[in-house]
């Protein structure tokens, strides 16, 4: 708890500033309110100013309080996270505003990490970058959601890979990625250019992997150059293996893991026509959801190769 006197006006991301009208209707209820938020070096509210208001209105002498350690940026950024869950939504200009606050505080986080924070499209905080005056040093590397360092540019990267690729053709995709700190599905696709007599490196571009690279990278033979329809009809021919498999077809998990599997290849194939229908508000929990899917379904393909060399080794 804490003295309603003591606890000072923070970081609220709210434009307008406190909603009369919100604070009337706070002061009317009669179950317990969630501890406002403070900042413990400053006792500055980082997430409750209306429940305080209303604290002070009814007369309240004590305030549940949770306190924050953390810097004054970093205080911000968790206030704007804290209110786009508030049952007051933040509005398109308090999420744009706050944007560029923390595009400027945290300068080295990723579009796609700031607009996740914000509420707003990383296509937003991406132009809102471009746009910027502050003309500090360049970030050659931004940290992403995931709280990893990434490349801006993997043209450096698919260079090593490509030096790496034609002095080792026996390395397998993963030590190249690590090796050359890219992802599995851009060393996919350096080496299949590298082996097709391609550019590896594409001039004045970021060069991402076609859509199916990464799938291509955990399910192909390492350094199988191929191309996106082969690829897809390779899969499609190695599910309907599966589904006549006797072990899969006739065991109650193996048609659980067929259901998901020809679910999820289902899903693949119409994908972008389902994105464009989800609505705004969705994208953020369902672009979580996916990547803890996406992620889920790769420590999963990992686990065969191991099993299967296993078995190999029992069998001799």
């Amino acid at each position: 708890m804490a003295d309603v006197r003591s606890l000072r006006v923070g970081f609220s991301p709210r434009l307008d500033g406190i909603s009369a009208r919100h604070v009337s209707t706070l002061v009317e209820l009669t179950v317990e309110l969630p501890p406002i938020v403070v900042q413990r070096s400053s006792l500055r509210v980082v997430d409750g100013m209306h429940r305080l208001r209303a604290a002070r209105v009814r007369g309240d002498r004590h305030v549940p309080v949770v306190y924050f350690d953390g810097s004054d940026a970093d205080a911000f950024v968790a206030a704007v996270q804290l209110n786009l869950e508030d049952c007051l939504p933040l509005s398109a200009r308090d999420r744009l505003a706050a944007a560029k606050r923390i595009l400027a505080s945290h300068p080295q986080w990723s579009d796609r990490r700031i607009a996740a924070v914000c509420g707003v499209a990383a296509k937003t905080v991406a132009g809102l970058r471009r746009r910027s005056l502050d003309t500090g040093h360049h970030q050659d590397v931004r940290i992403g959601r995931d709280g990893r360092r990434h490349p801006v540019s993997t043209e450096e990267g698919r260079r090593l890979a490509e030096a790496i690729v034609r002095r080792e053709p026996d390395a397998s995709l993963r030590e190249v990625a690590r090796r050359s700190g890219i992802s599995v599905g851009t060393a996919f696709d350096v080496r299949r250019k590298a082996l097709g007599g391609g550019a590896c490196v594409p001039a004045g571009q970021k060069a991402p992997a076609p859509p199916l690279a990464e799938l291509a990278a955990v399910s192909s033979p390492d350094g199988l150059p191929v191309t996106d329809q082969e690829l897809a009809a390779n899969i499609r021919l190695q599910l309907e293996r599966l589904r006549q498999d006797p072990a899969l077809r006739y065991t109650d998990h193996g048609k659980a893991l067929l259901r998901l599997l020809t679910g999820t290849l289902a899903f693949i194939s119409q994908s972008s026509n389902t994105a464009g229908s989800v609505p705004a508000h969705c994208h953020e929990s369902l672009r979580a959801v996916a990547q803890a899917c996406a992620g889920g379904w790769y420590q999963f393909s990992q686990m065969l190769p191991e099993e299967r060399r296993r078995h190999r080794t029992v069998g001799r």
